[in-house]
């Protein structure tokens, strides 16, 4: 695997760091070995699997990773134990608890941080679909709202300072917003009273409250709000019976933007609490400019929508009041159809997107707000190489493409030109990369390398090697032959460790009149992460005959030198003594 494109970025040692290395080299020296890393690679960001979570060709489909008190949880199956909750433990995949116990899955799904437990909605054969909890160490049933082995159905849960939030289904209520206290759930309102239910969602906070969509039976689906104790409708957008379907909430200047369906189609609309009206409508009339994948930088709020000219197109809003100014970025595909820009990531002063043009099809975008740009022709002409995921980590942006040679594979930019990270599924199959989710400095998501089936996959800072050598004593057999192991660290993810093996006498011996160490031989190694590699030397005649003339000369000094694929090296020099038939 070529790893070239993962390194990025140098970095030498200060002066503070080079006497320290002197030191630690002299107390090892006197030990009988010293190793010293030296990194050339600086925060080289490599990509490697993290964990064959469900172990073989089989899938365990890691996913809906979460932080939750300092620690990540995620979804993963496994034939034992089905689709559960797992947590990072000293950095390796655990099972949490196998809610629903044997092969039978709990299908753990909405996982939420609330008050540094995470809470999840999961099934099990006794208690049916219900609201749960773990800190990675206990897991156990907040509530079981609807008794025994029916479902309740808990979702869209949302924190509200010291609440959470959500919603659940009871025979008598329907589906209605609840709240937990952290000692008790109970229900906030019966919005629409009796067994219809309000189907609320879309719970988004703004200040001291929650807003969401929920349908009273009167008013339709409509804008409310609650602070936990309460519901109460904040507009009724579409008058009557109606329903305005408001969605894809975003907070932007101290007000909650969203798109609704009100008496001049699908516009976008904004609120404080206290007065909610249209920003612009961008499509006049009945006609709909349907704003959707929202995004925040530089004071404005970007959104892709269609002004009936145009097509869905990148737009933008100052969010000024009394009245905020609405402006077309860029037409990027002119015509009626549209770019149609989607996947908004934010990484410096740049707003990185999809679109799509008839001549060059969906590729990578970027604007500053003045100017649009395509960053490059992933899929070279019309073809699209279909950017997706985007996410800003590390001072690049991630995402999945399709190069239409290599398939579907991870990606990355840092403003220049974009590169594949690596290739997970060799070929023109496709690793397809999902569920990008940074933690602890590292960018964790799924893949499927086509041998260990869709697992736990990472990008993450390399900035040293190791190895050792693992033997004090170096056989030399009769025709003068040596080998030397040396071991690549289990913990080594840019493999394999590369490099040479260069063996002298510690003594000084007398050549040709000179008294000088002596080059017993020197090799090259190879060996895979957690496994050892042998160098093989070629003694000379004329070593061997100073070997059995000096005794001392079998004392010798094994030096390595050693790196990995991302250009991460290390120095290694260890004490050891020749033995066998070809030393003596």
């Amino acid at each position: 695997m070529n790893f070239k494109n993962e390194t990025h970025g140098r970095f030498e040692a200060s002066g503070l760091v080079l006497p320290v290395l002197f030191l630690l080299g002299l107390f090892s020296l006197l030990a009988g070995i010293v190793s010293i890393n030296v990194t050339s690679a600086g925060a080289a960001m490599v990509s490697h699997q993290f964990a064959d979570v469900n172990p073989g060709p089989s899938d365990s489909y890691a996913a809906d990773f979460t932080t939750a008190g300092g620690k990540l949880f995620f979804t993963a199956s496994t034939g034992a134990t089905g689709k559960e909750i797992w947590v990072l433990k000293a950095g390796k995949p655990t099972l949490v608890a196998d809610v629903n116990p044997g092969k039978k899955s709990s299908n753990p799904d909405d996982l939420t941080q609330f008050d540094g437990w995470l809470y999840f909605s999961a099934r099990s054969e006794s208690n049916g679909r219900e609201l749960w909890k773990t800190d990675g160490q206990t897991t156990k049933m907040v509530d079981d709202i609807v008794p025994g082995p029916n479902d309740s159905y808990p979702g869209n849960l949302a924190v509200l300072n010291d609440k959470l939030v959500f919603t659940a289904e009871t025979p008598a209520n329907g589906r209605e917003p609840w709240v937990y206290d952290g000692n008790s759930a109970s229900l906030i309102k019966d919005i629409r009273p009796g067994a219809s239910g309000s189907s609320s969602a879309w719970f988004t906070r703004l200040g001291n409250y929650l807003y969401f969509r929920s349908n009273d039976g009167a008013s339709g689906y409509e804008l409310w709000r609650t602070n936990g104790s309460g519901a109460t409708l904040v507009a009724d957008i579409s008058p009557g019976a109606g329903s305005s379907n408001p969605e894809a909430f975003i907070e932007f200047k101290g007000q909650l933007y969203f798109a609704a369906d009100g008496l001049f189609g699908w516009e976008l609309w904004r609120t404080n609490g206290a007065s909610t009206t249209m920003v612009s409508d961008l499509a006049p009339g009945a006609a709909d400019s349907y704003p959707k994948q929202f995004a925040v930088m530089g004071g404005y709020l970007y959104y892709s929508a269609n002004n009936g000219l145009t097509g869905n197109e990148l737009f933008r809003t100052d969010g000024a009041t009394p009245v905020a100014n609405v402006e077309l970025v860029s037409n990027i595909n002119p015509g009626s159809w549209g770019s149609d820009p989607s996947y908004p990531a934010v990484l410096g002063n740049h707003l990185y997107f999809r679109a799509g043009t008839d001549a060059l099809g969906n590729e990578l975008w970027r604007t500053d707000g003045n100017t649009v740009e395509m960053v490059g022709d992933i899929a070279p002409g019309e073809e699209d190489s279909g950017p997706a995921g985007l996410i800003a980590f590390g001072g690049r942006v991630y995402f999945s493409a399709d190069d239409d040679e290599h398939g579907v594979e991870l990606w990355a930019t840092d403003g220049g030109k974009p590169y594949m990270v690596r290739d997970i599924l060799p070929g023109d199959g496709s690793g397809s990369p999902w569920e990008f989710t940074p933690y602890a400095g590292s960018l964790y998501f799924s893949a499927d390398d086509g041998t260990h089936g869709s697992e736990m996959w990472r990008v993450t800072a390399d900035n040293s090697v190791k190895v050792k050598v693992p033997a004090s004593t170096i056989k030399v057999d009769l025709s003068g032959r040596a080998r030397v192991a040396v071991r690549c660290a289990q913990s080594e993810i840019s493999g394999p460790c590369r490099g040479t093996v260069i063996v002298k006498t510690k003594v000084k011996v007398k050549v040709g009149g000179k008294r000088r160490q002596l080059l017993i031989g020197k090799g090259k190694f190879s060996a895979a992460a957690g496994k050892a590699g042998q160098a093989t030397l070629k003694l000379t005649r004329q070593t061997r005959k100073l070997l059995r003339k000096y005794p001392a000369a079998r004392k010798v000094t094994v030096r390595v030198k050693a790196q990995d694929s991302v250009g991460n090296k290390t120095a290694l020099k260890k004490a050891a003594g020749l033995t066998g038939p070809g030393a003596r």
